[in-house]
């Protein structure tokens, strides 16, 4: 029973277009945010920790007076308070792409969201497939990364996901087409989860998520699904920390020839050596490299256009 005129801690589970979802201890209660947030700005995202009063006990209705701070936030799609972030692959159908793993595991780590990598569909897999999809995921592992197998038609694996999920608050995410929807209604059976054949000519699936929603594993344990999306986003952050996001990298830090080496074509360069000896990835190198220079043209564009306004200023 909820007490009259008390404040409840809940979770916000779901935004709708005029009032949020809140899952308390007691109950679910449909939610309106209280003036003085919205007067302050305040907003609300799913995920959020948050205290509730119940207004009309009856109907589950209350209102959302205070929003705790935050753990984290992935801005897009919004989520805050994320414990870990799923990212659901598969090695073809469609194809395995190495650099949206790589964009994916930099953006987590700067958001300070620890990630895990996830490879379905491995029923489809030959043995030859297998063997390739083996040498890959030992990169990863090796790295220091969490990584694990499933296939979604054999429900093999998905007891395993399901318990490193377990008193945690994780995201489901990935390509179109990986099968995430697909583990999603394993794991939901009771829920209708839509799913995408993958299409066109890059072997993407069609979007067919529309909205978050955190769903209760138990009492203490929620899964996200969060809409698809064909590329991978990435936080802006100054170019030289860029090595500190890759884990292989970021050990070798001031053991190159010159301090100030970016890893590119320096001579002695210590990268590079472990490059030739088979302990870095080079495709993980030039993962690395294209995100150094995109932080390198974010900067120099948002500098001259800072010059720009600046000499605006002056006329």
């Amino acid at each position: 029973m909820f007490e009259h005129n008390s404040l409840l801690k809940g979770r916000v589970t779901e935004e709708q277009k005029n009032y949020f979802v809140v899952s308390t201890p007691q109950s679910e209660l449909r939610c309106v945010t209280k003036g003085t947030l919205k007067k302050r700005k305040t907003r609300i995202f799913t995920g959020d920790r948050v205290q509730v009063q119940v207004l009309n006990h009856d109907s589950m209705e209350g209102v959302i007076c205070e929003v705790e701070e935050r753990k984290n936030f992935l801005p897009r799609p919004p989520l805050a308070n994320l414990s870990q972030v799923v990212f659901i692959n598969s090695f073809k159908h469609p194809r395995l792409d190495c650099e949206a793993i790589d964009r994916f595991l930099f953006s987590s780590a700067a958001y300070g969201i620890d990630a895990i990598i996830v490879f379905n569909k491995t029923d489809l897999l030959s043995v030859r497939e297998l063997n390739e999809l083996e040498v890959i995921e030992n990169s990863y592992k090796n790295t220091g990364y969490k990584t694990m197998r499933t296939s979604a038609a054999k429900r093999y694996g998905v007891d395993e996901l399901l318990n490193i999920c377990k008193n945690k608050t994780s995201a489901f995410t990935g390509l179109s087409g990986v099968g995430k929807s697909t583990l999603l209604s394993i794991v939901f059976p009771d829920r209708e989860f839509r799913t995408s054949e993958v299409s066109g000519t890059h072997g993407r699936g069609t979007h067919t998520t529309t909205h978050i929603k955190l769903l209760p594993l138990d009492k203490n344990s929620f899964l996200a699904d969060t809409p698809g999306f064909a590329f991978v986003d990435v936080p802006v952050v100054p170019p030289e920390s860029v090595a500190s996001y890759f884990p292989e990298i970021e050990r070798v830090t001031g053991k190159c020839r010159f301090n100030n080496c970016i890893h590119d074509a320096e001579p002695g360069c210590r990268v590079r050596e472990l490059i030739e000896e088979n302990e870095i990835a080079s495709w993980r190198h030039e993962h690395y490299l294209k995100l150094y220079y995109e932080m390198a043209e974010w900067r120099k564009k948002n500098r001259a256009s800072e010059l720009g306004t600046q000499n605006l200023e002056r006329k």
